[in-house]
């Protein structure tokens, strides 16, 4: 199912019934979903949805809300919400045929939701097609997570695609970039490392690779003093901003290098850590676990 995952926070029902003056409740069901109220986020863009069935970004937040909530419900519930999730996406791709984003969401549902709820690869496929003629690199990464949800030999068909584009593009930063993060979001860090590492090596100054380099580092429990000075140059650093710009949590190297040190055996430098990456980013989830877990062992 197309979507990420994120905390789920209780219903706020008076947000939900009231609308707050001066806001539409597109404007509400975007500030409900930022704050992870995935419920009230879902109440508010279906009568969004209603209230403007012409408008493409409300049906098309429609169905990404959808996705999301279909990803955590029951089997029984889960049937509506992929049909809605299809019903949205479809319905944005109708409006504004024109999006390239609105026909990514919609081939990632047709090509992974089962055909009982409206999957239909085929049509999928000739999305993909539609994506890969306006913009090759965008429809090749969106063939690729198709691929990579299938069986083994369609997940290696989607790495050797990623594969050829990076060696295509040796000199791309974003390329070898979204390369590299292919493999880091798919848990195949030992692919990723060498990407990062090739980007740090051409620029030293490039934060973003510095710290993926560190951060790879720790998950693969190796060179942690090498770790160690790619996380400390990222912490000292402003972590690029903007929409579309690749980057990094506030906070998460300074989580990470506490998970450097927690390897080495150094619980108190490794709290230190954890207490600043929360100071940065009170939402760093990760950052709290591991802080109560020294605190809790």
């Amino acid at each position: 199912m197309v979507g990420r995952l994120a905390t789920l926070v209780s219903l706020v029902i008076a947000v939900a019934v009231f609308p707050l003056e001066g806001q539409t409740l597109y404007d509400q069901a975007r500030a409900a979903d930022a704050r992870g109220q995935l419920d009230s986020a879902y109440a508010l863009i279906q009568r969004a949805a209603d209230a403007e069935p012409g408008r493409a970004e409300v049906q098309w937040l429609l169905g990404d809300i959808a996705c999301r909530k279909a990803e955590r419900a029951g089997a029984f519930s889960a049937f509506g919400l992929a049909r809605k999730c299809k019903e949205g996406f479809g319905r944005a791709v109708e409006l504004a045929p024109d999006s390239t984003t609105y026909v990514e969401s919609l081939a990632s549902f047709l090509a992974q939701a089962p055909g009982m709820v409206g999957g239909d690869k085929d049509s999928a496929q000739k999305l993909v097609a539609v994506v890969r003629a306006r913009d090759e690199v965008r429809g090749v990464f969106l063939q690729a997570s198709i691929w990579l949800a299938g069986n083994a030999a369609s997940r290696a068909r989607s790495d050797s695609m990623i594969d050829a584009l990076a060696a295509a593009h040796p000199q791309d930063r974003l390329i070898q970039l979204r390369s590299a993060q292919w493999y880091t979001e798919t848990r195949r860090d030992e692919k990723a490392l060498p990407l990062y590492e090739g980007l740090a090596a051409r620029d030293p100054q490039d934060v973003v690779a510095r710290f993926f380099v560190g951060r790879e580092l720790v998950v693969l429990k190796r060179e942690l003093r090498r770790a160690q000075e790619q996380l400390r140059f990222a912490a000292a650093a402003t972590p690029p901003a903007g929409r579309g710009v690749p980057s990094f949590a506030p906070g998460a190297p300074w989580y990470r290098l506490g998970q450097a040190y927690e390897q080495l055996g150094m619980s108190d430098s490794a709290r230190i850590c954890f207490e600043r990456a929360l100071q940065l980013n009170p939402q760093l989830v990760p950052a709290r676990l591991s802080l109560d877990s020294l605190t809790h062992p």
